[in-house]
């Protein structure tokens, strides 16, 4: 079982890439920000294509979990 890691800072230098690569590995639904202010958002996957797939904020709890699960099924479907 993989730990969950510290927020990251997606846009920090180097994250992405060592994201993409595997060098970081993140479990779906890790949070990270983007930038150093605002709110947190939560990962859903690398595509094969080495697309990062995030989702953020969406004014509310009920709604950002929504849009969370949306996109992991979304994610996992296109495998």
């Amino acid at each position: 079982m993989m730990r969950y890691t510290s927020t990251l800072n997606i846009w920090a230098g180097g994250i992405q890439q060592a994201i993409e690569t595997g060098k970081i590995k993140l479990q779906r639904g890790q949070w990270l920000r983007c930038g150093s202010t605002g709110k947190r958002c939560r990962f859903v996957g690398v595509s094969s294509s080495g697309s990062i797939w995030v989702t953020h904020w969406q004014g509310s709890s009920r709604a950002t979990a929504a849009k969370f699960n949306a996109a992991a099924v979304a994610f996992t479907r296109k495998g």
